[in-house]
């Protein structure tokens, strides 16, 4: 089965004064159509960069990263954008609704962004009904709660029916019962198809996953895939 997305030996170094280092050191990964990985480690091991590139928001140094079999180094912003709107949907760390906006037009908004085809506000309804906030479409961000925000950005990530879905720590500003409801979002929506790859210092949501990566002082490896039970 041909790889959704493909990190080849990726590197991301900076200067820390006159001393490099590398935030991302030689990291190759493949993640197919289906999977649901989680990547753990410390803060400072490199995780949220990894993603950042994986998702095509930062070039590596060295190596290269393929989105749907389409090698992105030497595009221009213009290019990777619309790849981005198109095939990933990414759901950011912390609160990043745009605050003047409300929720329905939030969720809308990357099917705005570049020419589609169909009803974006009705896709946007749908998937705000899916995550039980239909009542909130005309609220404002600040109207809501963590949980309720955080199942709108997920709702915005999917309006373009991405290729993948990639999340930076959802639900680190989260209490358990909101961490949980988000995760089983995400288990439901892999159990239909949808791909998965998520940055996480919750080792509880672990099990929510069907495989873990840590990183480490920016190392990545690969554990191994969790067993069928442990998959809600």
């Amino acid at each position: 089965m041909a790889a959704v997305l493909k990190l080849n030996d990726v590197c991301r170094e900076y200067q820390r004064g006159n001393v490099p280092f590398f935030a991302v050191n030689h990291v190759s990964l493949s993640i197919e159509a289906g999977d649901f990985l989680n990547i753990i480690g410390r803060s400072g091991s490199g995780k949220s960069t990894l993603l950042n590139i994986a998702a095509g928001m930062l070039s590596p140094t060295s190596g290269s990263v393929e989105l749907d079999g389409e090698n992105l180094a030497g595009k221009d912003d213009a290019t990777l954008s619309r790849l981005r709107n198109d095939k990933i949907g990414f759901v950011p760390q912390g609160a990043s609704a745009l605050p003047n906006l409300t929720i329905l037009e939030n969720v809308v908004l990357p099917f705005c962004l570049w020419p589609h085809g169909g009803d974006g506000e009705g896709a946007a309804r749908l998937l705000l009904e899916r995550f039980g906030i239909s009542h909130l479409a005309d609220s404002y961000p600040s109207e809501l709660s963590g949980g309720e925000l955080r199942r709108a950005l997920i709702a915005r990530a999917l309006i373009n029916r991405p290729r993948i879905v990639i999340a930076d720590e959802p639900t680190s500003d989260l209490d358990v019962e909101s961490s949980i409801n988000i995760m089983e979002a995400f288990a439901k929506l892999n159990s239909e198809g949808v791909t998965l790859l998520l940055v996480s210092h919750d080792l509880d949501m672990l099990k929510f996953g069907k495989r873990v990566c840590t990183m480490s002082d920016g190392h990545l490896m690969d554990g191994n895939h969790l067993t069928d039970g442990q998959n809600p």
